[in-house]
């Protein structure tokens, strides 16, 4: 678990830096390594329209594209659905795929792409993302068998989403002033650094109860559905660092 949570905080630091797709890649491509997968992939939807950032091989990308292999990528059409963190495998999901589906995962194969994480991030009107890590089946990541895992994947992926929209797409508007107190964007604050409720209690002197009641003004504030829907609102509207 330290392992994790060195990668998440090098990430983090990393992420806050990057204003460019060139320099979001290098950052979540030296996450993948440190935990032990050989790619990341970060695909945002936008209706018809989508962003791709990912260290998938070149070839395996391109085929992918002209394929249109995002309308029947069973990943994709999970995250979709779900919106929990899940591990998936081509060798295990192949045995209840359809004729095409089975196509798809043994040419992934044939690029070595045969496991790995996904963090599905549903953003609203029309808009998801999912980012994933991924490898070939002989490698073991530092993730694997741990539920705590999940809880920093699924706050890298959210912080990696938020900035990658704020850097890269034009805001829609830009508000006044904060529409959150100082302790709620401070809550926010230290759980976008991996801190859990009880943690975030102790380094602000307050009690656990009294941060998830700041959470909880938030998420209603910005309109959020959860907890990193209302971390990721925060982020890309420059409401935290």
């Amino acid at each position: 678990m330290r392992q994790l949570e060195i990668a998440y905080q090098d990430f983090v630091d990393g992420v806050r830096t990057a204003s460019d797709a060139s320099a979001f890649r290098a950052v979540a491509e030296r996450a993948a390594q440190e935990l032990g997968f050989r790619w990341f992939a970060y695909l945002a939807f936008t209706g018809d329209d989508h962003r791709l950032i990912s260290t998938y091989p070149k070839e395996w990308t391109e085929h992918y594209r002209k394929n249109r292999y995002d309308q029947i990528d069973p990943v994709i059409r999970r995250a979709r659905r779900d919106r929990e963190v899940f591990r998936w495998s081509g060798e295990q999901a192949t045995r209840g795929a359809n004729k095409v589906q089975q196509k798809f995962y043994v040419e992934a194969a044939a690029f070595g792409i045969e496991k790995g994480v996904s963090i599905p991030l549903p953003a609203g009107f029309d808009r998801f993302a999912v980012f994933t890590f991924a490898s070939d089946k002989c490698r073991r990541d530092a993730c694997e068998g741990s539920e705590e895992a999940k809880v920093l994947l699924r706050l890298m992926a959210t912080y990696f989403h938020a900035h990658v929209e704020a850097a890269l797409r034009s805001p829609l508007a830009d508000d006044v002033e904060s529409p959150l107190s100082q302790r709620e964007a401070q809550c926010l604050s230290w759980l976008s650094r991996g801190r859990t409720i009880e943690k975030t209690a102790c380094i602000m002197n307050i009690k656990p109860r009294t941060v998830a009641f700041h959470i909880d003004n938030a998420r209603a504030k910005l309109g959020a559905e959860n907890v990193t829907h209302t971390v990721a609102l925060a982020i890309k509207r420059g409401l935290i660092p």
